[in-house]
């Protein structure tokens, strides 16, 4: 079982992401949205975060975007491409992950993709044989 693979959708780009576990599945999405943006070089894990979402979620799948659309904010805002990601409590109200990973320049890094947003678009997380899968869309 792949962790993921990235899917084309129109004019978006996206990912198809597997977990044993809701835990595993979101560590998956997350490490295949820094896929997306960074091209699948590898770098550094200098810099650890935690992160703790407390959102009033109606469903997993809004938790979910929470927590790409937090570690989108966290790279736009300090620069930081996460590589590792560990989550530590999941519940559908609340998220407790470190994240580390390493701060950039984004004027001397060539990225490959351009996030703008996580979307909802035909989001559906769904129990399977090996697990947990879902699809995401991203807004580019």
């Amino acid at each position: 079982m792949k962790p993921y693979e990235i899917i084309e959708h129109t004019a978006d780009v996206g990912i198809k992401a597997n977990g044993r576990t809701l835990k595993e599945l979101f560590e998956n999405t997350a490490k295949g949205m820094f896929d997306i943006i960074e091209g699948g070089k590898k770098y550094a894990q200098k810099i650890q975060r935690k992160i703790e979402i407390k959102k009033d979620a109606q469903s997993f799948e809004e938790l979910l975007v929470h927590w790409l659309s937090e570690l989108l904010y966290i790279f736009n805002r300090d620069q930081i491409i996460f590589s590792n990601f560990k989550i530590q409590k999941l519940e559908k109200n609340r998220l407790i992950a470190k994240s580390s990973g390493e701060k950039i320049d984004p004027e001397n890094t060539n990225l490959q993709t351009e996030i703008k947003a996580v979307t909802f678009h035909d989001l559906k997380i769904e129990r399977n044989k090996q697990g947990f899968a879902c699809s995401i869309i991203f807004d580019v």
